[in-house]
């Protein structure tokens, strides 16, 4: 989405701390980017931007957190190693088995955020069941338009008129062509987690959204399922125990994966309702913690775990925190702040521009033949000199609040802020900045170290490849899972495993493409899916009228009963569920 930075720009005003410059208005952004606009950038980037956002929310929560920590730490423990000149065993292997844990949690989570990120994509809309907007959903609505336009409305009206907005933008957007190609190449990858796992995740997350609804109806809604599944995975105290495990061998490499799997299974019989209790209650009264350990052990969830291993999750967690934050020496504590506070900003792309200077320091920036912004700066040319720079974009992912980077090869950045961006958050991006690059530097050269140190350490020669290729292999449950549920979910028993093991071996090497004949029909069901996700097909009707209107899209010359009746047909016959089938005189297309 980086080619798209400037739709992102729209309706704000930024200022440069320096000179207290407004460079961009909303009325100069409408001025220098509506034929930009008006040839729909803004939609272009957004299926992007809620993948973008997604991966980025999904680490914002505490096992981010925790993997965080305990990279800096490892980090922290390679740079003693090197001070040291020799050989040291035991701050080897803690190097070694913490790096293991991490490669194999990376790998773990890998599709199932991948397939929450698709799902973003291509499902997320808002029945508003939470009493706000989820992060991501809200900084759709800040930087699309809804939140603008809902601003003149009434206080009372504002939340509803931004979901409705939302919808209309989601919808819109999710009809068009690429991006019904784009959930086509999806379907049509292989199930296969060495293939970054977006197939087996995606049909995972779609196969536990069904398996949730059966138990409580409320995870009908898209937008409250993704923040809960978010919350159950991502702030787990049982997940944290075992990453955070002292272990420095595969075997806690294996415990890690074991449970984690385990959680996954576990989803589809969980006591969701009691859990959706809480979580909303939660979710109504946000509470602040004074006290890290407070917010440690009362800030994440207990489900489906015991007590016992709950609580070694918030010692291990309190424990790795204060090491790294509070009792760090005064560099690694600077490096360390910043990289934490670059956690929660949410880069939107580095866009090359073109930089020209007038006199008195005056500037223009320009992306292409477009005037993107005008103002004053420094940057060691001379007057009449053009250059190459990147314009960078970046907002706070709980905020919303935004930074605009210009820079040139040579000479300092220059910065502008937009006016809801508190001094704080300011100084602190800036103060970010200054440390990220030496903190980048640092990893890169630490890493080399790391996996020397590492093959040193473990006696073998290679574990963090192969803590990374036991949890890979560990996913594989996860397709068979998925299939599982949804055979189980649609006819309410429980499924032959000879017929999952022969669907999968089905989707394994392309997907949906091994299950229909012409690829067209996957491309009517990636169709069918996107048009119902914002609740665009009410009825029969509706959906004959628009499969019809947008046949240039999806390429099937048959009409709307003719194709879903095949499509029903061959996926009962190869995959044990007809993947649509109408409910309450509502077509719906269950991938």
């Amino acid at each position: 989405m980086s080619e798209h930075f400037a739709s992102t720009l729209s309706g704000r005003s930024f200022i440069n701390p320096v000179t207290n410059e407004t460079v961009i208005s909303s009325f100069q952004v409408a001025q220098h980017l509506e034929g930009l606009i008006q040839r729909h950038i803004a939609p272009d980037c957004l299926p992007a931007f809620l993948h973008e956002a997604t991966h980025h929310w999904c680490f914002m929560h505490t096992t981010g957190l925790a993997v965080s920590l305990l990279h800096q730490r490892a980090l922290a423990d390679a740079a003693a190693y090197r001070g040291e000149h020799r050989f040291d065993e035991r701050l080897a292997r803690r190097l070694t088995g913490a790096m293991m844990r991490y490669e194999a949690f990376m790998a773990l989570q890998r599709p199932l955020a991948e397939g929450l990120a698709l799902f973003a994509e291509f499902d997320l809309s808002s029945h508003g069941t939470l009493p706000r907007l989820c992060p991501v959903l809200a900084r759709v609505a800040d930087y699309f338009g809804p939140a603008v336009i809902a601003s003149f409305e009434p206080e009372e009206h504002r939340d509803a008129v931004t979901r409705d907005l939302l919808d209309v933008i989601l919808g819109s957007t999710r009809r068009r062509p690429d991006v019904v190609a784009r959930r086509t190449d999806v379907l049509v990858r292989p199930a296969d987690p060495e293939d970054g796992g977006y197939l087996p995740g995606y049909l995972l997350v779609k196969a536990l959204w069904s398996a949730g609804m059966g138990v409580d109806s409320r995870l009908g809604d898209p937008e409250l399922f993704f923040a809960y599944f978010i919350a159950y995975f991502y702030t787990d105290l049982g997940t944290i125990a075992q990453l955070l495990d002292e272990e420095d061998d595969l075997r806690a490499v294996d415990r890690l994966s074991e449970y984690f799997v385990e959680r996954v299974v576990r989803f589809g019989h969980a006591d969701h309702v009691a859990h959706l209790d809480e979580f909303l209650a939660q979710n109504e009264n946000r509470k602040v913690h004074d006290r890290f350990e407070d917010w440690a052990r009362h800030g994440n969830v207990r489900w489906e775990v015991d007590d016992t291993t709950s609580e070694l999750g918030v010692r291990r967690l309190v424990a790795l925190h204060d090491e790294t934050l509070e009792n760090a020496t005064d560099e690694d504590l600077a490096r360390n702040v910043a990289l934490m506070f670059q956690r929660g900003v949410l880069s939107l792309g580095k866009h090359p521009v073109t930089i020209g200077v007038a006199a008195g320091s005056r500037f223009t920036v320009t992306s292409g033949e477009t005037v993107v912004m005008t103002g004053t700066g420094t940057f060691d040319l001379p007057a009449g000199a053009t250059a190459d720079g990147r314009a960078e974009v970046s907002i706070d992912a709980y905020s919303g609040c935004a930074a605009i980077t210009l820079s040139t090869a040579d000479g300092p950045p220059s910065y502008w802020f937009s006016d809801d961006a508190s001094e704080q958050w300011r100084q602190s991006f800036l103060n970010t900045r200054d440390a990220i690059s030496q903190a980048e530097g640092e990893s890169q050269e630490f890493l080399v170290l790391l996996r020397d140190v590492a093959k040193q350490a473990s006696g073998v020669l290679y574990p963090l490849e192969i803590a990374r290729d036991r949890a890979t292999e560990a996913t594989t449950v996860f397709t068979h899972l998925a299939v599982a549920v949804l055979t189980a979910a649609m006819e309410n028993r429980a499924p032959d495993l000879d017929a999952v093991a022969r669907a999968v071996e089905l989707l394994e090497p392309s997907g949906l493409a091994g299950v229909f004949d012409r690829i067209r029909h996957v491309r009517a069901l990636a169709w069918g899916g996107l048009v119902m996700s914002t609740g665009a097909l009410p009825d029969l009707d509706t959906a004959r009228k628009l499969f019809d209107e947008d046949r240039d899209i999806h390429g099937v010359a048959g009409d709307f009963d003719e194709t879903v009746e095949l499509i029903r047909r061959t996926g009962l016959e190869k995959l044990g569920n007809p993947l649509y089938t109408v409910r309450d005189g509502r077509p719906l297309f269950i991938l």
